[in-house]
């Protein structure tokens, strides 16, 4: 159980004889009245209350007129921390920053570390794994999204540190320490600074990161008092996955994973060969028309896929979320026909901005507070139309152009392309001015839930809605996700791991997507391009281990949707006839990868299970461009039982589990099969010799 002063500041953790704190708890506060800056470093009027069970620090900020609340209290053996904080005043307070939190001597921490809960390994690769050293050196980043194109809002996170959870401790044991708050965004700050001759890291309690998040805090009106998300702290041992584990298994407990039924359609992504042509009439008639979907059609169902996905195209404007009946007859002929003749369920992408001028002006963004002329943005060769999703009048018939189309028996909607484009500034569109990033992500969630709402059973991605998906998100990954009553949309996008995938693999950015699984159950959906992968589908494998919804697609691959520089020449029969034999082996395995527990035996090595099933299936990645042999031991806790059957890889059991080795060649998957998993793929080769 932990320990801690609130005198001193002290956390302990007696059983392991570590003390995570040890300077006076910080209460640091800045921010404007009336245009006046002030800064305040301490609480005035401290006043503890202490119980067997919790401890009350009462006091204020009196040059801010700001009284602060702080509840700590022990919860089985972890600690949980509440802070309120209201304006005394009569008149409205500008908060700049917070820095309350617990302290620690870095300097006495030599072989301590700080590590990122759930990504460890960021979107655009960095590692946020930080030694106490590096820390004091100043050796660590936050991963930013930037886009000229849009307006940026000042990070108010620089010179600290941001993440949904993080570790803290040395290498084997530690403290986890938990941000939750699922009505606004906000997240946990560690952040370093000087003290006297030391540097200290402060963790936990509250601060601002972000665009100044969570923003409801940002400005307290007479009276107003606002209550930041809660934070824990909770002690493990046994490893940096067994803190990952925990984060997860808290995640859960607030209702952010899957059910117990859920069976995504593995989907075929008809974009990698049909192509995207923005919104170009011509193009769009000659590819883009039901005979070549069709085609794509039965290439799902050769492969043994579930849907027929469509990406950019089908619409009359990409953008104007109006099927193009001239191109593909209507849409519930469409539906009819993939269902009757090739067995397969639609799924559909539908984005907020437009790929040409045809909504109204009066519903789009106005980006300037002193001008209120209305216009295209240039982003690369593309000219965008963005379009106010706060603005009520345009989200009412938004949400009934989607609903025209899912109403037709549609399985799946992902919502694509509605990142934040800045702050509106159009009085009349009915929302408060400027608008905020957590004012965009409510308006796109509000739209996932009543689509959901309107037709039961569907499933629904949501991208991040503030930044687009390749080099960091916004908001954490579980906020407002949940199936059913549990949330506004089912899953989350795999992180743009779609283009050039092996070179994401061996570059070490697609370790975000085994972070993410190690402390996260939440589902990712993520399709992916043959064309891009190799002969072995090494990532093909690596994706179906990692992503819980799984879309596939590139039997030829299209030149207007591969990277600049091209993909290496493929054989094009030789690579569907690989996919083909993957799927017939992940269609009888696909228990134990959608539904299945994710264990992280290491970032190259991943255990599925299932719950009432003994054994599981073991996918091992070789990610080097040489032959290379693996050897590594399964626990038979893991596993649920012991002198279980094994295919696919030599074994001998011990007391302790089963002692596994193979030899895999340059750039290739294996998959071994343990227990009940056996029956489930006998006969089933990964790729021929």
């Amino acid at each position: 159980m932990l320990e801690f002063d609130i005198h001193n500041g002290n956390m302990t953790w007696p059983k392991m004889g570590l003390t995570f704190s040890d300077r006076p708890y910080l209460y640091g506060i800045s921010g404007l009245i009336d245009s006046k800056p002030i800064v305040e470093t301490s609480l005035a009027d401290k006043r503890i209350i202490q119980t067997q069970d919790e401890i009350s620090v009462e006091g204020h900020f009196p040059k801010l007129s700001i009284e602060l609340i702080q509840r700590l209290s022990q919860v089985n053996h972890h600690i949980e921390e509440i802070i309120t904080l209201r304006n005394a005043s009569g008149r409205t307070i500008t908060l700049n920053q917070i820095e309350f939190g617990f302290v620690a001597d870095l300097n006495t921490r030599p072989d301590w570390k700080l590590c990122a809960v759930p990504f460890r390994v960021q979107l655009d690769g960095s590692v946020h794994d930080y030694s106490t050293k590096a820390i004091i050196e100043g050796q660590f980043r936050n991963a930013v999204y930037a886009d000229t194109s849009r307006p940026e809002s000042p990070l108010t996170d620089l010179g600290s540190l941001r993440s949904e959870a993080w570790v803290w401790g040395p290498a084997d044991k530690g403290l986890l320490v938990i941000k939750y708050n699922n009505d606004a965004i906000e997240l946990s700050i560690a952040s370093p600074h000087k003290h006297c001759d030391a540097t200290v890291l402060r963790y936990g309690g509250v601060g601002f990161s972000l665009y100044c998040e969570p923003s409801t805090a940002r400005y307290l009106a007479p009276g107003k008092e606002f209550t930041f998300g809660k934070t824990l702290y909770i002690p493990y041992e046994g490893g940096l996955a067994k803190a990952y584990n925990r984060y997860r298994d808290f995640l859960d407990s607030r209702g952010h994973g899957f059910p117990d039924d859920y069976n995504p359609p593995v989907h075929w992504n008809e974009l990698y060969d049909i192509g995207w042509y923005h919104s170009d009439p011509g193009d769009l008639r000659r590819y883009y028309n039901k005979e070549a979907l069709l085609r794509e059609a039965e290439k799902a169902r050769m492969c043994g896929c579930e849907a027929l996905y469509l990406d950019p195209g089908w619409e009359v404007a990409e953008g104007l979320t109006l099927w193009d009946e001239s191109r593909l007859g209507s849409v519930s002929s469409f539906v009819r026909v993939l269902k009757e003749k090739y067995g397969l369920d639609f799924a559909f992408r539908t984005i907020l901005r437009c790929y040409g001028d045809y909504w109204p002006h009066e519903y789009l963004v106005q980006h300037d507070p002193l001008n209120q002329s209305k216009g295209p943005i240039k982003w690369g060769n593309q000219e965008l139309w963005e379009l106010c999703l706060c603005n009520k009048a345009f989200w009412k018939e938004k949400l009934e152009r989607i609903l025209d189309i899912a109403k037709h028996g549609v399985r799946f909607i992902m919502f694509d392309e509605m990142d934040w484009r800045g702050p509106c500034y159009d009085p009349k569109h009915g929302h408060h001015v400027p608008t905020t990033p957590l004012d965009h992500v409510m308006a796109v969630h509000g739209m996932a839930r009543e689509v959901r709402k309107e037709c039961p059973g569907i499933l629904i991605e949501v991208h991040d809605p503030v930044w687009p998906w390749h080099t960091s998100i916004y908001a954490p990954t579980y906020f407002q996700q949940g199936f059913g009553d549990n949330g506004t949309y089912d899953e989350n996008w795999g992180f743009e791991f779609m283009w050039s995938c092996l070179d994401d693999l061996k570059s070490g950015r697609a370790l975000a997507l085994y972070y993410y699984n190690l402390g996260c159950n939440i589902p990712l959906y993520l399709h992916i391009t043959m064309a891009a992968d190799n002969d072995n589908c090494l990532f093909f494998w690596w994706a179906a281990s990692t992503v819980r919804h799984l879309g596939i697609g590139g039997q030829e691959s299209n030149k207007t949707i591969e990277p600049s520089g091209g993909l290496p020449p493929f054989n094009s029969e030789k690579r569907l006839a690989a996919y083909k034999q993957q799927m017939r082996i992940y269609s009888r395995l696909k228990p134990y990868f959608v539904r299945g527990i994710f264990h992280g035996i290491a970032e190259n090595i991943h255990l599925h299970s299932l719950h009432g099933r003994q054994g599981g299936v073991v996918c091992v990645f070789n990610t080097e461009e040489e032959d290379k042999e693996f050897q590594f031991l399964i626990s038979a806790d893991l596993l649920g039982g012991t002198n279980l059957v094994i295919e696919g890889a030599e074994s001998r059991w011990t007391a302790d589990g089963v002692l596994l080795w193979l030899k895999l060649k340059a750039m290739s998957p294996a998959l071994i099969q343990i227990g009940d998993a056996v029956q489930g793929s006998r006969g089933s080769t990964l790729y021929e010799s």
